[in-house]
């Protein structure tokens, strides 16, 4: 038998990257228009009453994306971009932390989503603006520990956090 010791420190989340979308028609990527993201199964349950006993058994894992999200208008606001995109099915990716790659200490969830109808506004005089951006994730969400294909160069090529850019060299004269 392996035993595991559980020695990380627990997870803050502090700027996560959420994309909803495909480049091929509207990508909506956001990382501070929102303010809580619950990513969370739900399993309905089955007890069964028999001569001998009693035994539970779960259905499949339905998976649910709540997002806090910060209402905003114009070309770059939320409202505006995600609209359009409700009651379609998109991809979408969840980063805990952009600050850091994706890895087994940084993983990443993406999937295939169906965005439910969201509130216009929600606010007093003064205040600002959230509503519930909900994802019905279809199936099984993909749980990443290594960036996806294409994003490998992109996440090798990125400087590291603390990394001095390098200036470009001089041209002869």
């Amino acid at each position: 038998m392996t035993t595991v010791v559980v020695d990380k420190p627990p997870f803050v989340l502090v700027k996560p990257k959420i994309t909803i979308g495909d480049a091929a028609t509207t990508l909506v990527e956001f990382e501070c228009g929102a303010n809580q993201i619950t990513a969370e199964p739900d399993q309905d349950e089955n007890t069964t009453e028999t001569f001998c006993g009693t035994f539970t058994t779960y259905k499949p894992e339905v998976w649910t994306v709540t997002i806090t999200a910060l209402t905003s208008f114009g070309t770059n606001g939320l409202w505006n971009n995600l609209r359009p995109l409700v009651g379609t099915i998109q991809p979408f990716q969840i980063i805990p932390d952009i600050t850091k790659p994706i890895s087994e200490d940084n993983v990443a969830m993406s999937g295939m989503c169906l965005l439910k109808a969201f509130a216009y506004l929600d606010a007093a005089v003064g205040e600002t603006s959230d509503f519930d951006l909900v994802l019905a994730v279809q199936g099984i969400p993909d749980f990443l520990e290594t960036p996806p294909a294409g994003l490998e160069a992109e996440a090798a090529a990125a400087p590291a956090e603390g990394d001095v850019a390098e200036p470009p060299p001089e041209s002869p004269a």
